[in-house]
């Protein structure tokens, strides 16, 4: 549950936006600087949570912010992993590698915790691959199965509906502050800073990967072409030209869904699930105007599409561009990684130490046809249409 107000949230949503615009600038030290901003904010909400609550035993307020009933196993490492942050560097390098690997019920809460605040990783084909290294993956319904004899044609056509995805190949990388003050409020407070942190920051490494990943040790992005005979330069795959889209009428969207109708084989299939992925401020300049309409009651109703469509906001989005397709139709593999590891990457501010968690997994549209990158610039609103009808 959110308890936080509007205000709070379009605060976070411009943190995350900042983090997102550092990336793609390539300035580490905006980069650094923006994910301090999101972790700092953090750090505070969680302490003023816990301030507020700290006479409170009532189970259901503490869920409501937040915080679970802890199994022992997960007690046990976050007593451990407090003693030993507490002491410095070397008591934590010390410690073995079970102790210094998140219990699985933590990544696994990590991993809900993600598609549960994040609709567009709900909207797709996310799934908790621990302990796999490779997946078969079904890129082309409707061919795997045939009657009659077996050729050597039927059983090339049959192998090629499936492609090996390497799940070990593509680590995400996390780092996050842990002051002395949250080690102070107890594994219960600790673990909910981890898993909010964690969430967010994988998240938003993972949301970036699913809407524009290069390919290139990440995942395939929507808006890359996985045709069979596209060029992959250095391990990247190139953008899809953007299909410019002045309105969102039945004619022009009709289009638009019918080119998602077929498989890159050309095999028709049902469109169902279908995502509209935006940049937020797009949403409130470009697609809300173009999806809201005035009713002859005089109300507002938003998100009004020819075709069932969800819209999602996603900050990864470039501004003036959006992505059309069957949410389901990407896959997205994730799986534990090394547990938490002391960096030396950042220097430790005051009262702070930093922290390393890393990832592992891979994704990319099962089919080359299942998106469409759109460039809505100049997409114009929608007005509720009244004919005249005489005699």
């Amino acid at each position: 549950m959110d308890n936080r107000d509007t205000r709070d949230i379009r605060d976070e949503e411009q943190m995350l936006q900042s983090i997102v615009d550092a990336a793609k600038s390539g300035d580490e030290k905006q980069y650094k600087d923006a994910f301090k901003t999101f972790f700092d904010a953090k750090d505070a909400e969680i302490k003023a949570q816990a301030e507020a609550f700290r006479n409170s035993s009532d189970a259901v307020i503490e869920a409501q912010r937040g915080n679970r009933q802890l199994t022992s196993a997960e007690r046990d490492f976050y007593a451990k992993f407090i003693t030993a942050a507490r002491t410095g560097e070397k008591a934590l390098n010390a410690l073995s590698g079970v102790e210094k690997t998140f219990p699985s019920t933590v990544v696994t809460s990590v991993l809900n915790d993600m598609v549960q605040n994040h609709p567009l990783l709900s909207a797709i084909d996310t799934m908790n691959v621990a302990g796999l290294t490779e997946l078969l993956l079904n890129t082309d319904a409707g061919a795997a199965a045939t009657w009659g004899t077996v050729t050597d044609a039927i059983a090339t056509e049959i192998a090629s509906g499936f492609k090996k995805i390497e799940l070990s190949q593509n680590k995400l990388s996390a780092f996050m502050p842990i002051s002395m003050g949250m080690l102070d409020l107890g594994p219960v407070w600790l673990d909910n800073y981890i898993r909010t942190c964690l969430s967010e920051a994988l998240a938003l490494g993972y949301e970036n990967a699913i809407v524009t990943g290069t390919g290139n040790n990440m995942p395939i992005g929507m808006d890359r072409s996985v045709a069979d005979n596209v060029t992959v330069t250095g391990g990247v795959y190139p953008q899809k030209n953007a299909i410019t889209v002045t309105d969102f009428g039945r004619a022009s969207y009709g289009n638009l869904v019918a080119q998602l109708a077929k498989t890159q084989y050309g095999k028709a299939r049902a469109v169902t699930g279908l995502v509209l992925v935006c940049n937020p401020q797009d949403y409130f300049k470009l697609v809300l105007p173009a999806t809201t309409l005035m009713t002859p009651e005089g109300q507002y109703v938003n998100n009004v599409l020819p075709y069932p469509t969800t819209i999602i906001q996603s900050v990864a989005v470039e501004s003036g561009k959006a992505i059309l397709g069957i949410g389901k139709n990407y896959f997205l593999g994730v799986a534990g990684g090394r547990g938490i590891q002391f960096s030396d990457d950042y220097k430790f501010l005051e009262d702070q130490r930093y922290y390393k968690v890393t990832g592992y997994g891979n994704g990319r549209p099962k089919d080359n046809t299942s998106f469409l990158r759109l460039d809505i610039s100049t997409l114009a609103p929608t007005y509720l249409e009244v004919k005249q009808v005489t005699g």
